[in-house]
């Protein structure tokens, strides 16, 4: 005779095999589109941590959060020399540009470019349309 845990452990399986199928289909699409990234991204060595504060920039101005070097550093718990760095680098490649406007810049120091926007957005089409049916 079996018990209830024996029943909701035996269904269980098939969802585990399931999750962890999917999952290493999803690493592998995933490393896959980083590769990609330098098709996208000619004009930058992207790798962490800059790949990290450009996306944070872009996702932060477009979902009201500051961009601040103060609340990128916070986000991404990493030391602000790092994010400064990082964020010197994007901007000398014009990836983002420091923000000036007297009425924005306090929350909005930092934001991405025309050119970036256009980047990440065909990057993450290219993701989403690659990406295994889950």
């Amino acid at each position: 005779m079996r018990t209830t845990n024996h029943v909701e452990n035996s269904l269980d399986e098939p969802d585990q095999q399931h999750l962890e199928r999917t999952s290493i289909y999803f690493a592998a699409h995933i490393a896959e589109q980083n590769k990609q990234r330098s098709k996208y991204f000619r004009s930058l060595e992207i790798g962490d941590p800059v790949w990290d504060i450009l996306l944070d920039i872009y996702v932060s101005e477009n979902s009201d959060r500051p961009t601040t070097l103060e609340a990128i550093s916070d986000r991404q718990d990493r030391p602000q020399a790092l994010c400064e760095r990082c964020i010197n680098y994007l901007v000398e490649r014009e990836a983002v540009f420091a923000n000036y406007n007297k009425f924005t810049a306090s929350k909005f120091a930092f934001l991405t470019s025309d050119k970036s926007k256009r980047e990440i957005a065909a990057w993450l089409a290219d993701c989403l349309t690659k990406a295994p049916q889950i």
